[in-house]
């Protein structure tokens, strides 16, 4: 059997600004700002991860939630993977990922998308210090 590809992507957000830092940290910005990794691959498959800094809706607001997303078509792939935000990790969870080239789902996969809508709490970033230096890892 061939040895399942193994990856880890560090995204770095730089220059997050203070004034942002302080509406999100205050619950403001519901939904706003959805940020976007580049591209990168595992295995031959292409992958990007997302981040809302206020959640991804209002369930999570409060809340970073982050997500990662096949961006290669029509390739259904089982992955195991792990999201972590400024040093607090959700998962593993293993999930069916695939996407037609129109972006839809492929069927017979849980989806193109998969993650945490409450991955990581502003309270708990905020008294660890996370979010006080410009920065989002």
């Amino acid at each position: 059997l061939p040895q399942p590809a193994q990856g880890i992507h560090t995204w770095d957000i730089k220059g997050v600004s203070k004034e942002a830092l302080a509406a999100w940290q205050n619950g403001e910005g519901k939904g706003k700002g959805v940020l976007l990794s580049s591209v990168f691959s595992v295995g031959g498959v292409e992958w990007r991860a997302s981040a809302y800094p206020n959640g991804s809706s209002e369930e999570g607001r409060g809340h970073v939630s982050a997500f990662l997303e096949i961006v290669t078509p029509n390739k259904p792939v089982d992955a195991t993977y792990s999201l972590t935000v400024c040093g607090v990790k959700a998962g593993p969870a293993t999930e069916k990922f695939g996407r037609k080239s129109a972006g839809m789902m492929l069927e017979g996969c849980d989806g193109a998308t998969s993650g945490w809508a409450k991955l990581a709490s502003h309270d708990n970033l905020k008294r660890t210090g996370a979010l006080s230096d410009g920065k989002l890892t």
